[in-house]
């Protein structure tokens, strides 16, 4: 957010608003060259719609506003005052090279994972995994030991029935940082297990271990396997009909079609050179 201070707006857009948020406030003199440049950078990098910090301009040669640059103690123009719950914590006074300005700046700016975790967060609460599943992978990428995105990984795994993606991350964050993240995922995927031995698998199975050379049972409880986000059963027992017969009715396109449910899963890669060792 980018906003013009004035003597009107001095308190509900710096004081109060630094309550919320990191505000960057720039002082400027439209007479003083070097202020032009620094403005122009501090607009690219906050932007009109950053959530995280609010560039707020103060230009000088307004008599009132005057008084705020000699009660902060500003020694020199162009300035950058960080305000943080309603008091200054950081400035930067004087002409600036680039690399100065982003080094104040970025020190306030979220990371990217932390960017991508929360808005992560946000999609899962309006239940839209598909796009908090991606998003968190690109955290993971960026932060892979960090507990709370695997945490949030896997509650977004089980959303997407990736139930054993879900077990793995979980099984891998100490206790220590098993926190109320963690506990929702976990009891998310306990549910969801749950739900996935149904009657019809345990019947299935049943039946298998009675017949295990049965391609039409494995290919069944290979769809009932898929169905109760079991993907990786689903695609071992898939490989193990196109390992003795690669024609077979529609295992091999119901293989494709399940690794592409998958998204960017790191399993995907694994089965699918399975199956192109078969292909080829």
């Amino acid at each position: 957010m980018i906003v013009s201070i004035t003597p009107q707006n001095f308190r509900a857009e710096l004081i109060d608003a630094s309550r919320e948020k990191i505000v960057a406030v720039f002082f400027y003199a439209d007479q003083i060259p070097e202020c032009r440049p620094i403005g122009q950078q501090l607009e690219v990098m906050i932007g009109q719609d950053n959530a995280y910090i609010t560039l707020a301009k103060v230009d000088v040669a307004d008599p009132q506003l005057q008084s705020l640059a000699m009660q902060l103690g500003l020694q020199a123009l162009p300035a950058v005052v960080i305000f943080q719950n309603g008091q200054p914590i950081d400035a930067l006074m004087g002409p600036q090279d680039p690399a100065a300005i982003d080094g104040l700046i970025s020190k306030y700016q979220p990371k990217k994972e932390d960017v991508l975790l929360n808005d992560a967060l946000a999609l899962i609460n309006a239940n839209d995994n598909g796009k908090a599943y991606s998003l968190l992978q690109q955290a993971q990428q960026i932060a892979p030991q960090r507990h709370d995105i695997m945490a949030a990984l896997a509650l977004a795994c089980v959303n997407t029935s990736r139930l054993d993606e879900a077990e793995t991350l979980l099984s891998a964050i100490p206790e220590v940082y098993q926190d109320s993240l963690y506990q929702q995922a976990k009891s998310a995927l306990d549910l969801a297990q749950h739900a996935a031995e149904s009657p019809e698998i345990k019947a299935l199975e049943a039946k298998l271990a009675a017949e295990p050379e049965n391609k039409e049972l494995q290919f069944e409880l290979a769809i009932q396997y898929s169905q109760a986000g079991k993907k990786a059963e689903a695609l071992d027992m898939l490989y193990a009909i196109l390992k003795t017969d690669l024609g077979y009715g529609e295992a091999r396109k119901t293989f494709q079609d399940i690794l592409a449910t998958m998204g960017s899963d790191p399993m995907v890669s694994v089965y699918r050179r399975k199956l192109y060792s078969l292909l080829y």
